[in-house]
């Protein structure tokens, strides 16, 4: 789900897991796309995220043109993007 209805809590959006992705990723460089997922899910959740569900955020963010991935396959954020 990305946006949210009365039932939901806003840790189970699309939207939250691409900014603490975005946030991650800003603050510790490039990261591989699974090392990412488990420090998410223990560091900053605490709890198992759905992967289909956390690869929607990281989707989202490479739509926006907010991260890229490098040649070893490791994910990072873009050189042109404005961190307003």
């Amino acid at each position: 789900m990305i946006l949210l209805d009365k039932n939901n809590k806003p840790q189970n959006t699309v939207y939250y897991l691409a900014a603490i992705s975005y946030g991650y990723l800003r603050q510790n460089g490039n990261i591989s796309l699974t090392a990412l997922y488990k420090a998410l899910s223990s560091k900053k959740i605490n709890s198992k995220i759905d992967f289909n569900f956390f690869i929607l955020g990281i989707d989202f963010l490479f739509l926006l043109d907010k991260i890229n991935i490098d040649k070893r396959g490791d994910l990072y954020v873009s050189k042109g993007t404005s961190h307003n």
